[in-house]
């Protein structure tokens, strides 16, 4: 399998000013924040991509690096496989390295009666980035695919296992 890095991250997933009951249009996908606050221990956003936002982001890439037809085929094949219901984007910041460890998070994603769980996934251990000078926050990004393709709305939860009180995160994707 050909692994891919996504390009840039989206602005808006970037920014500590969304508060639950508000929506952001991150990855051209309104997503409102049900749960969760952004505050002094930290941010936690995520966005969405469907799969044809994937497939388009993959297509731009093999064009601008000049893949074969035959790799970019099979890039586009093995993304259908294991993100055919689209790609979660997570970024965090917290005030030390362990809080910001993608290992202290687990992600599950509801469908679009809030009810039946689609996937449920422990984030497997990821060193954070180095705070930026002027900043006391460690940071980390993850990619999460979906594997089985969706229709409607989705709810996204994230759980913070070291997040105290303010430890579940929820968001839903209106697609």
């Amino acid at each position: 399998m050909t692994t891919f890095a996504f390009g840039q991250i989206d602005d808006n997933l970037m920014k500590a000013n969304w508060k639950p009951g508000k929506e952001k249009i991150i990855y051209g996908n309104t997503i409102f924040r049900h749960e969760g606050k952004n505050d002094i221990g930290g941010v936690l956003n995520v966005g969405f991509q469907t799969f044809s936002q994937v497939k388009a982001d993959i297509e731009q890439k093999a064009d601008k690096e000049m893949w074969t037809p035959e790799k970019k085929k099979e890039t586009i094949e093995s993304y259908e496989k294991f993100a055919g219901g689209g790609m979660i984007h997570l970024y965090l910041t917290r005030l030390t390295i362990d809080a910001a460890n993608t290992d202290m998070f687990t992600v599950i994603v509801k469908d679009s009666t809030d009810s039946n769980e689609i996937l449920r996934k422990d984030l497997k251990s990821d060193i954070p980035n180095t705070p930026s000078s002027g900043s006391s926050y460690w940071w980390n990004y993850a990619s999460i695919p979906i594997p089985d393709k969706i229709n409607g709305k989705i709810y996204i939860y994230i759980i913070d296992k070291l997040g105290g009180d303010n430890n579940k995160f929820k968001f839903e994707v209106k697609l």
